[in-house]
């Protein structure tokens, strides 16, 4: 069985536009996913860890995310071999042979040998699976991975690795109408498609421990999750980068000293770890956010006001108001009411109580509760309201609460 990713395939790829207006489409980066599995499989890697909810409502990373993006890219490989050509031919023959002109299912049957001597050695393979029957619908047809097979007498079941059916094996028998797999579908029949394996590049990963707490004093990894990018330190300014380096774990501390688990409305610095040039450095606004900017702003900041500032900053002072430690003003971020929507005069009072004060970040958990290492989060500047935000440009801040302001804790590296 190979390690194959959390989540379903569910993305959508427009290879053309006919005249007609109709459009050609692939039904997911099947391709994609089947060779990344393949690829970590073969360099001993684990593929990245990235829950379905984190990208809720979609439940499939964005594009300009690193692994939908190296999944396109796989994907686009899966298209650039000679075998792919039979996603097509395939479609438009019939399932019985017609005369000297064979079909489907006596190609599938020649196909077989090969597929289970592969097997029997160890080896996985992309299985090309057809259920189009014209060319327009050739988007349709799909790639898996088979892993294994049993036999009972003439009868063989192939085991698969589907990415439509994260978590679980998917078996494949044959029927009179076809191939029928467990999850439901029926296929006329399938093929040994062409696979070359790549090195696969740094992926950053999410947390594979998605209900450990997040605790005051430990330090985490904190990876974005639009971009799939780790939170790093580069210089005295924090970056988004694939790879981790120094500074790229961050140690979230209350106040008061105590360590325990943290929960939504907690109120934190973060540190980073290890220290930045052997002092310790904490993520701030510099300079913080000016309430005239805060009152009506609605996009990112380019992140040049963001740093780390290498000192040990004071844990009591004018950010330590009530509703900076217990986070009113995080309300309506992915549960509550964000001080937004706030009158503009009150906003600038929370703002200019925070001039100059060394950052502290209130922790917004989705759905409230216990910060674990699996929740998405969204940390918003005590002083001023403004969220860290991130592009593949870099961190910034905004005051909306979109999809570029959630963040989670990252796996370890490997």
């Amino acid at each position: 069985m190979v390690d194959g990713y959390a989540f379903a395939n569910g993305f959508v790829n427009v290879l053309a536009t006919l005249p007609t207006g109709t459009r050609v489409a692939t039904a997911g980066r099947c391709g994609g996913m089947a060779y990344s599995v393949l690829d970590h499989a073969l360099a001993g890697r684990d593929v990245p860890a990235w829950d379905p909810h984190l990208f809720a409502p979609d439940r499939v990373p964005p594009d300009g995310h690193v692994v939908a993006d190296h999944l396109a890219r796989r994907q686009l490989d899966s298209f650039r071999t000679p075998s792919a050509l039979r996603f097509l031919t395939w479609s438009v023959l019939p399932d019985a042979d017609l005369g000297p002109l064979a079909g489907v299912r006596t190609r599938t049957r020649r196909e077989l040998p090969g597929v289970l001597r592969a097997l029997a050695q160890g080896r996985p393979v992309v299985l090309g699976m057809v259920v189009a029957r014209s060319l327009l619908r050739a988007g349709d047809n799909h790639q898996v991975v088979a892993t294994g097979f049993t036999r009972d007498g003439d009868a063989v079941t192939l085991t698969l690795h589907d990415p439509n059916s994260p978590g679980r094996a998917v078996t494949l028998v044959e029927t009179p109408d076809g191939w029928r797999a467990s999850n439901g579908r029926l296929w006329r029949g399938f093929f040994r498609h062409a696979y070359a394996p790549r090195t696969p590049p740094p992926l950053p990963s999410a947390s594979r421990r998605p209900r450990a707490a997040v605790r005051a004093g430990a330090p985490v990894g904190l990876v974005h999750v639009a971009t799939g990018l780790l939170l790093v330190v580069d210089g005295d300014r924090p970056a988004l980068a694939t790879a981790a380096s120094t500074g790229s774990s961050w140690t979230p501390t209350l106040a008061d000293g105590t360590a325990r688990a943290l929960t939504d409305g907690d109120a934190v610095h973060l540190r980073a770890d290890p220290p930045v040039d052997g002092a310790a450095g904490h993520l701030r606004t510099a300079p913080p956010v000016s309430a005239a900017s805060r009152a009506g702003a609605a996009t990112a900041e380019d992140g040049q006001h963001l740093t780390v500032v290498d000192a040990e900053p004071a844990l009591t002072g004018q950010d330590d108001d009530a509703d900076a430690r217990r986070g009113d003003d995080a309300d309506a971020l992915g549960g509550h009411d964000h001080r937004t929507d706030m009158p503009h005069d009150e906003a600038a009072a929370h703002a200019d109580r925070g001039e100059g004060a060394i950052a502290r970040w209130t922790v917004v958990v989705d759905g409230g509760g216990a910060w674990r290492e699996g929740s998405r989060v969204r940390l918003v500047h005590a002083a001023t309201g403004a969220l860290l935000a991130g592009s593949r440009a870099g961190p910034a801040t905004t005051f909306t609460p979109d999809a570029s302001t959630w963040w989670t804790v990252a796996a370890p590296p490997a």
